[in-house]
């Protein structure tokens, strides 16, 4: 045997390795410690719990066409590679590397026989290889399970020209996308689903009603290099005269993602939409654009009580989606996926780029047909009258008078302006609650609800000249606002001269809210709610232990990989939020009691457990052995006197 023949010759080891031992080299500077089995069991029984399992086998049956692929079994199965990842996110980024280490040194002989694992062999001379091993299989254990969600399917192992671009984009399958999107998503729900339900039950069903609010947070990609949809062609043209394409400067690696506008306006276009989002100049692309997909997250929110604090703020639902595309349609997706809580639609709140800036169509009727109502805020554009029906007037999301005051129907403009402060702002808006019109008969089945003057019926709240003579019983006397005379209509319509008129729920959808408009109640849920969801943001973006944002803690490239590895990340926000709200409420419970826990058990641990020689007392449960008593005494230490 040569002394240059590596492959045999295990000597070359035999080196000094100074003050460095064995096991660092192996670790490669860090210190390979076995998680403690329990802690395997309890993640493990939590990924079986979310049913992804099944769905992945059933997702690979529709792809295989009832035809196996053959071949031997996987060496990591899906069930490890799941619970891998939610151990491996200890304050740590989900790298592959990370997950091999984990299979190979951090994992007990029980735990590996639990996930299915081969044994790890453990050898300084063969560590480099048993190594690469690992992590080969658990890189291709990963992208067995991508692979069957990725919507966009490409090839990521380099940079691409823009020609190879246009080629993806020209070969995509939209079919092939809209079913492995609609995975994607239920691989998300289950698991955030699976969080959900590990509360207490007092816990989820504080509330009868799951309140949602939802924004979009930015997530980048492992390659920041992007491109422009809107001057690909242009770009195309250049390359096809450039005579060597080796030349060219490094372009994107993935197609399927775009730009996130950091600050101005955005937009929000159907899918196969062209994003005219783009960077206008070379200088502002690391200014006010970053390429990457947007993360839509919906909190649970309290409507009932805001800011109480009776449940955690749990992600309930999540999706990934590209920048600037299918914001109405995600957020739908949001609340549809909220639902399988089991708990009755609420409230939906959410910033001016949703439900103030959407067409009806594509999120006021789709959520409203989910069982949602909306609360938001209003563009300037649309405060005041916006039209009406049957000569009532559409004030903010409600049906009025055609008699109310100016300056309570124009309070919100003077308010946006400045001319009013907002306790006058408040006191108009209160007062012109007054002028609502009643509800007579809740929405039949074509969607029409029948409104009568706020003069009439019942419980009259102002008074009108128009109706004084139809009243016909007397009225409890209060004190009422009164319609003026000169704010009457001139020629009044079915609102003024009927007893109730017919409205369509349709018209007024898009200003519909579950609270008036501009009230305390408003108010306090939209700060509650807002407040909520930017908390949330701020906590699992950039900084954070889960830090979604940077693409430094996940290298894996592609949108389906990202919104994997952002599902685990948000799956241990929502297990740690849990932890700690559970804990917040035994310190207030220890509190109420006066500094220690409300009592399961005050008995001290050495007379519940053991034996007291000195009192002659046997634990709880335990009798006492019989034995004979001593016989009484006459406290001189003696014998009894015989009488």
């Amino acid at each position: 045997m040569s002394a240059g023949d590596t492959d045999h010759d295990y000597s070359v080891f035999a080196r000094d390795l100074g003050g460095i031992t064995q096991e660092e080299v192996m670790g490669r500077g860090r210190i390979q410690v076995a998680l403690p089995d329990v802690d395997v069991q309890r993640f493990e029984a939590r990924v079986r719990k979310t049913g992804v399992l099944e769905r992945l086998q059933d997702w690979r049956a529709e792809d295989s066409l009832g035809e196996g692929f053959g071949g031997r079994p996987a060496l990591i199965n899906d069930r490890a590679i799941l619970t891998g990842m939610l151990l491996a996110n200890r304050g740590e980024p989900i790298f592959i590397t990370r997950l091999a280490r984990l299979f190979q040194h951090e994992l007990s002989d029980a735990s590996r026989a639990l996930l299915g694992l081969e044994p790890s062999f453990v050898s300084f001379v063969e560590h480099v290889a048993e190594q690469n091993r690992w992590y080969s299989n658990t890189h291709r254990a990963f992208h067995r399970m991508n692979d069957l969600m990725d919507p966009f399917p490409q090839e990521r192992w380099r940079a691409k020209t823009h020609t190879e671009i246009q080629q993806i984009l020209n070969a995509h399958d939209s079919a092939l996308e809209l079913t492995r999107k609609a995975r994607l998503d239920e691989f998300t729900k289950l698991f955030l689903l699976m969080t959900f339900n590990e509360q207490p039950r007092d816990v989820r069903r504080a509330s009868r009603k799951i309140d949602l609010s939802f924004d979009q947070t930015y997530v980048g990609t492992p390659t920041t290099k992007g491109y422009s949809k809107k001057g690909l062609s242009r770009k195309v043209t250049e390359e096809a005269a450039t005579a060597d394409l080796r030349t060219l400067p490094p372009g994107p690696v993935d197609a399927y993602a775009g730009w996130h506008v950091r600050t101005g306006e955005r937009t929000d276009n159907r899918r196969g939409e062209l994003d005219t989002a783009s960077p206008q100049t070379k200088g502002t692309t690391s200014t006010n654009y970053a390429w990457g997909w947007e993360a839509n997250i919906a909190v649970r929110v309290d409507s009932e009580k805001p800011g109480s604090r009776r449940f955690p703020a749990l992600a309930v639902a999540a999706t990934l989606s590209l920048p600037n595309v299918n914001v109405a349609e995600e957020a739908v997706s949001l609340m549809r996926a909220a639902k399988a809580t089991g708990l009755q639609p609420g409230i939906g709140d959410a910033d001016k780029r949703y439900w103030a800036n959407s067409l009806v169509e594509r999120l006021h009727e789709p959520a409203f047909a989910e069982g949602f109502t909306p609360s938001t805020d209003y563009r300037v554009d649309r405060l005041g009258v916006q039209g009406g029906a049957n000569g009532a007037l559409f004030i903010e999301g409600g049906a009025y008078c055609p008699g109310t005051p100016t300056a309570l129907q124009n309070a919100s403009i003077a308010k946006s302006q400045g001319t009013i402060d907002s306790e006058t702002y408040r006191a108009r808006i209160g007062a012109r609650k007054a002028f609502k019109l009643h509800v007579k008969e809740k929405a039949d089945g074509k969607g029409r609800t029948m409104l009568r003057c706020p003069a009439l019926g019942p419980s009259p709240t102002v008074t009108c000249p128009l109706r004084e003579l139809l009243q016909t019983r007397k009225i409890a006397d209060k004190e009422r606002p009164a319609v003026d005379a000169a704010d009457l209509p001139d020629f009044p319509d079915k609102i003024c001269r009927q007893h109730s008129a017919s409205f369509d729920e349709a018209e007024m959808r898009r200003t519909q809210q579950a609270f008036d408009y501009g009230t305390q109640e408003w108010d306090t849920f939209h700060t509650h709610a807002r407040n909520s969801i930017e908390s949330l943001n701020a906590q699992i973006k950039a900084g954070g232990t889960e830090d979604i944002q940077s693409a430094n803690r996940r290298r894996v490239r592609g949108m389906g990989a990202a919104q994997i590895i952002v599902t685990i990340l948000l799956t241990n926000f929502n297990l740690r939020k849990i932890a700690a709200f559970l804990s917040d409420k035994f310190k207030a419970d220890m509190r109420a009691a006066g500094g220690r826990p409300a009592k399961p058990n005050l008995i001290r641990r050495r007379d519940r457990e053991f034996r007291n020689p000195y009192t002659d007392t046997y634990p709880a449960g335990v009798e006492r052995p019989d034995k004979a008593r001593p016989a009484p005494s006459d406290e001189t230490g003696g014998p009894p006197l015989r009488t």
